[in-house]
């Protein structure tokens, strides 16, 4: 398994691991739903994020990654056509220290993402190979609140520092269909949806 999402499935571990050593009821179903929420949002079945049981009908989102600009998400049509954008890439979070609280959680994380050398030759970024898969990386912290009965009400996503270029190892490189695998185990049953 590439490394990356090793990182990736342990970070999701983790967070489940959290949310069944919560003792607090409302924080569990918190870190529960926050958990399921990375499931759905990473495998390409962001749309079931948006039901009465996870989310509010009209969540608002800010978002600054990848831009100088914190950019406002407000609303459900705008909040998907965040995640629409954002699942074009393989991405992952990972070394994630998580804090759980009676309104929400906050996350402090790492971030990556594939490009392949062209692409972060567009970006300003000295490569050695245009046709090789590279590694965007930076530090990200997060901060979601939540209703009293552990509905998400909207993100708040900041990148703490530019992103760092890496090449990774041909074998640590993994699709979109190995990722969604993954994190199959950690969506649940999906008659939960109907």
């Amino acid at each position: 398994m590439s490394k990356y999402l090793k990182a990736f499935e342990d970070y999701m571990r983790n967070s489940y691991a959290t949310a069944m050593a919560e003792t607090n009821p409302h924080r569990r179903a918190i870190l529960l739903n926050y958990n399921r929420h990375a499931a759905l949002e990473f495998s390409d079945l962001w749309q079931h994020i948006f039901t009465d049981k996870m989310t509010i009908a009209e969540p608002h989102y800010q978002v600054q990654l990848g831009t100088p600009d914190l950019l406002d998400f407000d609303g459900l049509e705008p909040v998907k056509g965040f995640y629409s954008a954002l699942n074009e890439r393989v991405v992952w979070l990972q070394e994630e220290q998580l804090f759980v609280n009676d309104w929400g959680l906050a996350s402090y994380s790492t971030f990556g993402q594939f490009v392949t050398g062209a692409e972060a030759q567009e970006m300003g970024y000295e490569v050695d190979d245009l046709e090789a898969t590279y590694i965007l990386q930076c530090p990200l912290a997060m901060f979601w609140p939540y209703t009293e009965d552990a509905k998400l009400i909207g993100e708040d996503v900041f990148q703490l520092a530019p992103f760092t270029l890496i090449k990774p190892d041909p074998e640590d490189v993994f699709t979109f269909d190995e990722r969604k695998r993954m994190l199959s185990q950690f969506i649940g049953d999906m008659s939960d949806f109907d």
